[in-house]
């Protein structure tokens, strides 16, 4: 609760000198709605405090408007961004609205083969990131286990520990074009 988070910063404050405040439960992870009000909360109760602590809200921050609704509803210091950048990092921008997940990820191939990551695991995390929206969609008729749609099968295969150069990344985002038929502009 935001009593006890704040109590609990109070007594880290000596030895600190910011703190990032995750907006969502351990529960929920990633997943669940972030309570942006309980970070409003936690950063008036410490700006009331002498000595005031810089405050970083993260969690359900997914475009550049998000953002900026974060900083103006909350007042805190920073937004900090993590799933949202890795789905589809334009949308920070604060002109554009997005991209189609194939040219996300055909343009990340590009920075993985000029900056290679420690491991292909980097590269095939970062591709889940972006293709999870597309491939794993939250509506009711989407049935993860329905092996006859191609979101399925692309998903699962996106994860085989086969996959471990960036040509066969390539390769996989071909096919995700070919079988969504997402060759032409809005696709």
């Amino acid at each position: 609760d935001v009593e006890n988070t704040v109590q609990f910063i109070k007594r880290l404050k000596p030895y600190i000198d910011l703190i990032a405040i995750h907006c969502r439960t351990r529960k929920e992870k990633h997943d669940g709605k972030a309570d942006w009000e309980a970070g409003k909360q936690i950063v008036e109760d410490l700006a009331n405090d002498e000595n005031s602590l810089p405050v970083v809200l993260n969690g359900g921050v997914t475009s550049y408007k998000d953002a900026q609704t974060v900083l103006q509803m909350t007042q805190c210091h920073a937004v900090m961004v993590a799933n949202g950048y890795l789905c589809n990092h334009r949308k920070f921008n604060s002109i554009s609205s997005g991209s189609r997940p194939q040219d996300l990820a055909l343009e990340y191939l590009d920075f993985a083969q000029k900056y290679p990551p420690p491991s292909y695991l980097y590269i095939q995390l970062h591709l889940r990131w972006i293709f999870r929206d597309t491939l794993q969609p939250k509506d009711k008729d989407f049935n993860p286990q329905d092996y006859s749609d191609y979101r399925v099968r692309l998903w699962t295969f996106l994860v085989r520990p086969y996959l471990r150069s960036i040509a066969q990344y390539r390769l996989f985002v071909a096919l995700f074009v070919k079988l969504s038929g997402g060759e032409k502009e809005d696709q």
